[in-house]
């Protein structure tokens, strides 16, 4: 009898152990991932194939939801408690939906192995409020995209892209010789938060640190502490509007991929998606990418933007569900997932890029911060987008523009 409560013992170790009980018996969990429905069947089919055969009682039901649809979808099952079983969103929504309990805090799955192998900014990005509530599976950084011919053609050396905000106006000034393009292409649209990334990116460089202080629960940028690298930062991107295309105050940053990959300007400041637009003349080295130029802090620093996976409370099946999404997080498959336009999420993902602008992607991770994210993050993005757009028009300083932010932000932020 000993020794049989000796091995039923050992056996609840070892699943206590492994993290999760799983079921005895078949279920099957639902699986969304925001996007586009074609490229993401061909990520995931056959992960989910793969999955299910090492997985035998765990069937995964990939279900389709376009980026249009997302907000009225996300709306109706968080309502009725109906959201999928594994979902991929953005932190801004899901910590507004954990606000109301709806999402389940992942501390206790996340192993040791997963987190020591995430960069930091990407652990961070998914929490809240001290719990863990987000597996960031997917991000950017913000880089220097440049044309390495116009570089050439204006006496620069494209192998020594800008490295400070001094040489980064130094180097529009060279450009701005050239006829027939502009120096760099600047994105002023309020609208979804495009401006804010820049900003804050920016505002890491000149401060040394991240601009979001999750224990205050607010921007390091909004503070007394924070005000003179935030306006060092304002006056940076003013100074930058003389150097950008006709009209940018109506362009938003894919208007500005366009603009570099057609030869119009010179420079922009853009995440990985802009990789999508010029695979073959990042092939060739015509286009090439840098770390973002630094400010007085001299650190090449950037913030993050990202969204990632979560399980809802009304998941019926956590452990389960929890098992699916660490199987999506191992190297290869996260590699896979990348495919879609993600910066390496792991280190060992990253330690796989050793050439090309995948690594001096990978590169700009080692210096990243969390971006700026709670549950009121769209009130506040507005706030920045409509400020820095005035900021960018020339209709208000750089310190009237500090104040307009801190104050708008106080007033949503309490």
């Amino acid at each position: 009898m000993k020794k049989l409560f000796a091995l039923l013992l050992a056996l609840a170790m070892v699943f206590t152990l492994a993290g999760t009980a799983l079921a005895d018996d078949p279920v099957t969990i639902t699986l969304v991932r925001t996007g586009t429905p074609e490229v993401l069947h061909d990520i995931f089919e056959p992960m989910i194939e793969a999955f299910e055969a090492e997985h035998p009682n765990i069937k995964v039901e990939l279900q389709d939801l376009g980026w249009s649809d997302a907000t009225q979808s996300l709306q109706t099952w968080a309502s009725s408690d109906t959201l999928p079983d594994v979902m991929y969103h953005l932190p801004g929504t899901i910590f507004n939906l954990a606000t109301m309990d709806k999402i389940l805090d992942l501390t206790p799955y996340m192993d040791d192995e997963l987190k020591e192998d995430m960069f930091p900014s990407m652990l961070e990005a998914g929490q809240f409020e001290g719990k863990q509530y987000m597996a960031i599976c997917n991000a950017t950084s913000l880089m220097l995209w440049y044309n390495a011919d116009l570089f050439e053609q204006a006496g620069l050396d494209p192998d020594s892209p800008p490295t400070t905000w001094a040489e980064m106006l130094e180097a529009c000034e060279a450009l701005s010789k050239l006829d027939g393009i502009k120096p760099l292409g600047l994105y002023a649209s309020p609208a979804g938060g495009e401006t804010s990334f820049v900003f804050e990116s920016l505002f890491t460089t000149e401060y040394g640190g991240s601009a979001w202080d999750p224990e205050a629960g607010g921007y390091v940028y909004d503070t007394e502490e924070g005000k003179e690298a935030a306006v060092n930062t304002l006056q940076f991107l003013q100074d930058l509007t003389a150097y950008a295309q006709d009209n940018y105050v109506e362009y938003g940053r894919f208007d500005c991929r366009t603009l570099l990959t057609n030869g119009d300007v010179a420079m922009v400041l853009d995440g990985i998606n802009m990789a999508n637009q010029m695979p073959d003349q990042l092939a060739d080295g015509s286009m090439r990418c840098a770390l973002l130029p630094a400010g007085a802090s001299g650190i090449q620093s950037t913030a993050i933007n990202c969204g990632g996976w979560y399980i809802p409370t009304n998941c019926e099946h956590p452990d389960e569900a929890w098992e699916f999404l660490r199987y999506t997080m191992q190297t290869e498959n996260q590699l896979a997932h990348a495919k879609y336009g993600s910066v390496p999420i792991l280190k060992s993902e990253a330690a796989t890029y050793t050439d090309g602008y995948m690594a001096t992607v990978a590169a700009s991770l080692e210096n990243s911060y969390a971006e700026g994210i709670c549950a009121d993050t769209d009130a506040l993005w507005e706030v920045n987008g409509e400020q820095l757009q005035l900021l960018m028009m020339g209709e208000q300083t750089a310190e009237e523009t500090w104040e307009a932010i801190s104050e708008g932000h106080a007033d949503i932020l309490g």
